[in-house]
């Protein structure tokens, strides 16, 4: 009987019924965030320090789960992010697709539109050179013919490369000494830019009252306001040592900027 067990168990483990779990690597798991069109909502149940990974079959997870027989742990995957970032993946390929299809109102994902290497984009088919000569966009060596879904497919990603080079800047450097200044929220934020002598912040899914709370620590701060006229989104503000902040909050789309600057 003790060698039929030991059979049984030997045969168990070869037919691969151990627990065992099967590690997949979901690297990229953020470009695919735009193109699988995921939205914040899909992640707004998990908590912002949860793994995530991306399924092979498109699905988004924390935690467990077998598909095809390969079981997927994004505990253990060296390629999960954590749902605050996935978080912030899904906000900002929101920014892009809205912000591009408004810019080419009227055409569908797969028109074709160009892409200017300086960093922007036209639907326009021509452009006059110093010369004042007119010129065909596609035979134009600074320019990329594209579809508009690749457009916003490129623009996202590009993002996605700035804010990699702002978090190692910041790794390498010591923290800005404007962005010292500012309240610290732990609302999802994106560096719009960050030099020496100004810098700039794109708060989401920030709730009005933490807006109104934003704007009494920032007056704590040592800020006072130069327009007490303007609307209640928006505060100007300088403190003893001329440096300025200009801070606006777009209740609509929960989102909240801030820029502050040395005169």
């Amino acid at each position: 009987m003790k060698k039929l067990a030991i059979a049984i168990t030997s045969l168990l483990l070869m037919t691969g019924c151990s627990s065992t779990p099967t590690i997949t690597n979901t690297n990229n798991i953020k470009e695919h965030i735009l193109k699988d069109n995921v939205a914040y909502d899909s992640f707004s149940s998990y908590s912002d320090s949860d793994s995530i990974i991306r399924l092979p079959n498109g699905e988004y997870i924390h935690g467990t789960k077998e598909v095809n027989g390969k079981y997927y742990d994004s505990d253990q995957d060296s390629g999960a992010i954590q749902a605050k970032k996935a978080k912030y993946y899904a906000l900002l390929a929101m920014d892009v697709n809205n912000y591009l299809t408004e810019k080419f109102e009227g055409f569908n994902d797969s028109d074709e539109v160009f892409y200017n290497k300086k960093g922007s984009f036209t639907n326009a088919s021509t452009v006059i050179d110093e010369n004042g000569n007119e010129k065909d966009l596609a035979n134009n060596p600074d320019y990329e013919s594209m579809t508009v879904k690749e457009a916003k497919e490129k623009e996202y990603n590009r993002l996605i490369q700035e804010d990699a080079k702002e978090e190692k800047k910041n790794l390498s450097s010591p923290v800005s000494e404007l962005n010292e200044l500012l309240p610290k929220t732990d609302s999802i934020s994106r560096t719009v830019f960050n030099k020496k002598n100004k810098y700039a912040i794109h708060y989401y899914e920030v709730e009005k009252n933490e807006y109104f709370d934003y704007i009494k620590k920032i007056k704590e701060k040592g800020f006072d306001s130069i327009d007490p006229n303007s609307p209640e989104e928006t505060f100007l503000g300088v403190n003893s040592d001329n440096i300025s902040v200009n801070i606006h909050y777009d209740a609509t789309n929960k989102t909240l900027d801030v820029d502050i600057r040395r005169q």
